[in-house]
């Protein structure tokens, strides 16, 4: 294994980055109220933010050049962005217009979905850490790491850019 992966250390950073907005929307869904809806919104669209650029990385740069080396994981992985994205739509479809006010069934509906959200995010988390990047660390060469990682810095810039 290299001494540093750059490709998988972004990544990495990006789950960081990813987990310290989850924490927020968990506090903020354990103690619901109607006053913390506009903050649990703001951090749903930021986790969209994030999340897009994360996958937009893993899917176009990172995921195709291992999964000739991983497929069956790989799939796993795609799966797993699936049911995020699913769960992401519903949560925003629901905050996009609470009722005035909002009543008990909504918070709760809000609550159940944004725990959902949360867990399958940290757990596709967990997944890519413990196994994939784990497993791409090996397998990969320096300079491939190296490549991916320049090429996902790109996709930063320029999506942070737009």
């Amino acid at each position: 294994m290299p001494e540093t992966a750059p490709a998988c250390e972004h990544l990495r950073k990006d789950h960081r980055v990813i987990e310290e907005s989850l924490d927020i929307l968990l506090a903020a869904l354990l103690r619901l109220t109607p006053e913390l809806i506009p903050e649990i919104q703001a951090t749903v669209r930021a986790l969209q933010d994030l999340a897009a650029i994360h996958f937009e990385k893993e899917e176009t740069i990172f995921y195709p050049k291992v999964r000739p080396l991983l497929s069956d994981l790989l799939d796993r992985m795609d799966v797993q962005h699936e049911e995020v994205r699913e769960v992401e739509r519903y949560l925003a479809e629901l905050l996009a217009e609470p009722p005035q006010p909002p009543d008990s069934r909504w918070l709760s509906e809000v609550r159940s979905f944004g725990i959902e959200f949360h867990d399958r995010i940290q757990h596709h988390i967990v997944d890519e850490e413990d196994q994939l990047l784990r497993l791409a660390e090996d397998r990969l060469t320096a300079e491939e790491q190296e490549s991916l990682a320049a090429a996902m810095s790109a996709v930063q810039s320029r999506i942070t850019s737009i």
